[in-house]
């Protein structure tokens, strides 16, 4: 088939919004599918007059407009993508990110949505949002998604938490809402017989733990301190590793057995070697986050064998099956009761390695691209009456 993808961001780089548009790209390439990427820029006029608005409203209601939720912005750079795709010829249009990018498109294309979760949702999940959207600009947000959703043929979300709050927050598109996963951004997970010789070869009595991130506060690096703390205390002599952040965080200071690598490149061959070590070699990733939809480094982290701790915030309960490949906890549970529960599970070897073997067999069955790609290509295919 032909695809004609669009995105809020660009498709060309792995790191953009997590490597999905990137990813999802590639992989219905390598599935023999022709596929174009677009993105527009929006009119000049668009942008000087979005940038008006935003200073009226911070003088007269004290709140900002965001320049990229302005409706101008998003109409005529989805404008432009239209005209982009119309010469493209497409069997399918593909939105992996917001529908906004879909607003301007003719109703007579098959439109189909693919994202970790919608507007409403993302804003109620993270608190910032409330600080760079005003009200007025949440309300235009979700009239714009519900105009994309009810042409839509199909949307597919992340996260059961994702599709339910979908179902509550747009109920007439309801049937249109489903399920399907995201996968690693890796560019060559290791096969299965390399993760069981990782998984053989972890030292489970000084582990290192993981924290794999971007973000310090948000993604919880103070829990995760903390986590670590009260494990030492227990007899356990862990250390943590802090990969992905590159300014040491003030809790990170003086702390003897931390380790803090800072950013590293998954496109530099040196630094993406070394980071496969740290996840071949951790005992468990700690993802103590406050706010996340579903984390792809939770399927970085099956791809090696590596259980995952976590909070039940968002749609991590659909990444993590808690007790099987991890664990998951109320973010205020979590330094408390994370601990107790790794000292137990770190004295079991078998224990250990069977949850080991379970992220792996999960990222086999649906944490990867090339499942998950061929799931949401099949459905379009069978929805257009296509073999």
């Amino acid at each position: 088939m032909k695809f004609a993808i669009i995105s809020h961001g660009s498709t060309n780089d792995s790191r953009n919004f997590s490597g999905i548009p990137w990813n999802i790209t590639q992989e219905l390439r390598r599935q023999g599918h022709t596929v174009e990427a677009f993105q527009a820029e929006p009119a000049e006029w668009a942008r000087s007059w979005a940038h008006i608005k935003h200073l009226f409203s911070l003088k007269f209601t004290a709140q900002p407009h965001h320049v990229e939720a302005d409706s101008g912005i998003l109409h005529t750079r989805s404008m432009h993508v239209a005209k982009q795709i119309r010469k493209f010829a497409p069997d399918a249009v593909l939105c992996v990110g917001f529908p906004e990018a879909a607003v301007a498109l003719p109703k007579s294309w098959p439109l189909y949505v693919w994202m970790d979760a919608l507007y409403p949702s993302v804003r109620r999940l993270y608190p910032y949002f409330h600080t760079y959207y005003s009200e007025s600009d949440a309300r235009g947000l979700q009239r714009m998604e519900m105009k994309v959703m009810r042409r839509c043929r199909k949307i597919w979300l992340s996260s059961d938490w994702a599709a339910e709050e979908a179902k509550q927050d747009f109920p007439a598109t309801a049937p249109q809402i489903g399920v399907q996963s995201f996968g690693a951004n890796l560019t060559e997970a290791p096969n299965s017989a390399e993760v069981e010789k990782f998984i053989l070869s972890r030292n489970i009595a000084e582990p290192t733990l993981l924290f794999l991130a971007n973000e310090w506060e948000r993604k919880g690096g103070d829990w995760a301190i903390e986590t670590v703390k009260r494990l030492r205390t227990q007899g356990c002599y862990a250390k943590l590793a802090v990969v992905g952040i590159t300014e040491r965080a003030a809790a990170a200071t003086s702390v003897p057995w931390l380790d803090w690598v800072g950013r590293l490149d998954k496109n530099r061959p040196d630094e993406a070697k070394r980071l496969g070590q740290y996840l071949s070699e951790s005992a468990f990733l700690l993802l103590p986050t406050v706010a996340d939809c579903t984390p792809i480094v939770c399927h970085e982290a099956a791809a090696y064998g590596l259980p995952v701790l976590a909070t039940n915030v968002g749609g991590l309960p659909s990444t993590v099956d808690s007790g099987v490949t991890g664990m998951l906890w109320p973010v205020a549970k979590f330094a408390e009761e994370a601990p107790t529960w790794m000292a137990a599970v770190l004295t079991d070897r078998q224990r250990y390695e069977q949850m080991a073997r379970a992220a792996r067999r999960r990222y086999e069955q649906s944490g990867n691209w090339a499942v998950n790609v061929r799931a949401v290509a099949t459905a379009i295919a069978q929805d257009l009456g296509r073999n």
